[in-house]
């Protein structure tokens, strides 16, 4: 088939999902540049519905940006995600790292005064100064109304609330919608809301927006996949960041779990779970209407998915590149308690080194590639 006629039938209500997963979010990109491969050059976004979440939710925006282009838009975060380093995400030197943390504990820990004392170990500044620059929020409303983007959504999770909240904005007949513990409310939104989705909780501050506070999206997201449902997808481009492997028996620990190990998991079960959760209660959805005359029922629809996933332990790969990671920042693990040897999977969501990044780019571009005609297959339907 044609490639024109690929991208044709691939925008007929395809989505992207994006899910989080700190600094394991470079894999996403390399995914990306092997789809870019696929699609003719200069086209627009071949997924029209973009779901994001946690640092998802950065990925989902830059693609949105550049709808009109989606070579141009995969281009420009690779190049960020290409040349990344810790002080661009949060303030790493000495100085400013010790004085959060200790100021941090004082206020949380100690007996200082809560509400005086910093939210968070980490101050995150440094990436919202990085996304005004990249991010354009004007160019995303002009693909909405060219017709290039159908809708672009970003989950947080509310403080006040408990709710899990979807922010959305797109074509004009995608209606709000609310279910158990979750919503979707059609709102502009800017900077503020991308901060507020990717704010991992502890780690980085929560976000007031209007009269609630928020943090990071995969907190309470019980069912990933169906935010970019009721935007209207038909079928669904996911691309996971949990490790495809087989489950055998483990030895079994000598010592009890550290801290660290304990984070590490803390973050897995956050970002990682749910997403994968749903995808296996789609599947069985899916296997039960084509089974039985429910399928042809206008309310139930078989949605067509294809699921990308690491070949390889990405907390592994972390720790090739640890001593890349500032002095600074390294023994401040060692005082939280987060020592190298039993904190990788902690570790790897906060590895923002350009090596780091760059690996798991090209992870995510193999294992895209690998699968090539699968995935123009998926796109073909």
């Amino acid at each position: 088939m044609a490639d024109a006629d690929v991208i044709k039938k691939c925008n007929r209500q395809s989505a992207l999902i994006l899910g989080g997963g700190g600094a394991r979010a470079a894999y996403q990109v390399g995914v990306l540049k092997a789809v870019a491969e696929i699609v003719p050059a200069g086209c627009h976004n071949p997924f029209p519905i973009i779901s994001g979440t946690s640092a998802g939710s950065i990925n989902t925006v830059a693609l949105a940006s550049n709808a009109a282009n989606f070579h141009e838009g995969v281009r420009r975060i690779s190049g960020v995600w290409a040349n990344f380093e810790l002080h661009h995400v949060f303030y790493s030197d000495a100085k400013n790292l010790f004085k959060r943390i200790s100021h941090w504990a004082w206020a949380n820990l100690g007996p200082g005064d809560k509400l005086k004392g910093p939210s968070s170990l980490l101050d995150n500044d440094p990436l919202r100064a990085l996304l005004d620059q990249y991010i354009d929020f004007d160019k995303i409303d002009e693909s909405i109304k060219n017709g290039e983007l159908r809708a672009y959504c970003l989950t947080a999770c509310s403080y006040t609330s408990g709710e899990s909240t979807t922010f959305f904005d797109g074509a004009p007949d995608i209606e709000n919608w609310i279910r158990t513990h979750r919503e979707g409310v059609r709102q502009k939104m800017n900077i503020d809301h991308l901060m507020a989705s990717s704010a991992i909780p502890v780690i980085f501050p929560s976000v007031q927006l209007g009269d609630e506070h928020f943090g990071d999206g995969s907190m309470r997201q019980i069912s990933p996949i169906s935010s970019a449902l009721h935007l209207g997808a038909e079928k669904i481009l996911i691309i996971g960041l949990r490790v495809k492997r087989d489950l055998g028996a483990s030895e079994p620990p000598e010592h009890r779990p550290s801290l660290g190990q304990i984070s590490g998991y803390v973050l897995d079960t956050l970002f990682l779970n749910s997403l994968q959760s749903d995808i296996e209660r789609m599947e069985r959805m899916n296997r039960t209407l084509r089974e039985s005359e429910s399928s042809n029922s206008e309310k139930l629809k078989i949605i067509e998915h294809f699921v990308i996933s690491p070949s390889e332990d990405i907390a592994n790969i972390a720790m090739k590149h640890f001593l890349e990671l500032p002095k600074s920042f390294r023994i401040a693990l060692r005082f939280l308690g987060m020592a190298k040897a039993d904190s990788r999977r902690f570790i790897s969501y906060l590895m923002f080194t350009k090596t780091f990044c760059q690996e798991l780019m090209d992870l995510g571009y193999r294992d895209a590639m690998a699968q090539k005609e699968e995935l123009i297959d998926f796109l073909e339907k």
